[in-house]
């Protein structure tokens, strides 16, 4: 049986209490760049009904880099003194990321506008976060930022497909009001006369993660 073709794609891990803002941003961005299915988001790639821990971990294993996004409080810590979240073995966070490193994932450390953590608060066993070389998204120069920082992951994987080339119009949706047709994409792209409907959006269920 041929070995099934493998297409880059980036899983982000994040912290839902951290800056969920400046995650739906780079997820965004990410998105627009390559394509939605090239950007896995749990609470945005997760069917409803599905197994969430069980995909996630899943996803980890299919993705080709692990963006680790940082915020004010990435390390999990609210109060002074207190245990931080990512000293919590069980912590979905520090989970990931370690599960990317024994597999052998490209891991990238992504501060959203915070400097570098001193490789002390790290857990001994994610200190090797502090020795990767990372990516600042600034707040004045997100776009920038942002954009820099795609067509490093552009270089490091040439078979990316960028959203708008011929060959990811492919996997776009087309829907037409004339011949009441929809074919499955990325982007939609509609004419003709539609009645507008309510849509849904379904929001990571792992409060405090």
């Amino acid at each position: 049986m041929p070995k099934k073709e493998e297409v880059p794609h980036f899983f982000i891990n994040y912290r839902t209490a951290d800056d969920r803002f400046g995650v739906a941003l780079l997820d965004r961005a990410l998105s627009e760049r390559f394509g939605s299915s090239a950007v896995f988001l749990a609470a945005k790639s997760i069917p409803p009904g599905a197994c969430w821990e069980k995909r996630m971990f899943e996803a980890v294993g299919e993705s080709s880099a692990l963006l680790v996004v940082m915020g004010k409080k990435w390390l999990g810590k609210h109060e002074e003194g207190a245990l931080a979240r990512l000293d919590d073995e069980d912590d979905f966070v520090r989970r990931e990321i370690l599960l990317a490193k024994e597999l052998d994932k490209q891991v990238v450390p992504v501060r959203l506008d915070v400097p570098r953590i001193p490789r002390r608060h790290f857990p001994e066993d994610l200190r090797f976060l502090a020795d990767l070389q990372d990516v600042e998204i600034r707040f004045r120069h997100s776009r920038l930022d942002i954009d820099d920082l795609a067509n490093r992951l552009s270089a490091d994987y040439p078979e990316l497909t960028r959203a708008d080339s011929p060959k990811a119009d492919r996997a776009r949706f087309t829907a037409s009001g004339k011949h009441n047709t929809i074919t499955q994409a990325d982007v939609m792209h509609i004419s003709g006369n539609f009645v507008a409907g309510a849509t849904k959006n379904f929001y990571d269920k792992r409060a405090g993660r």
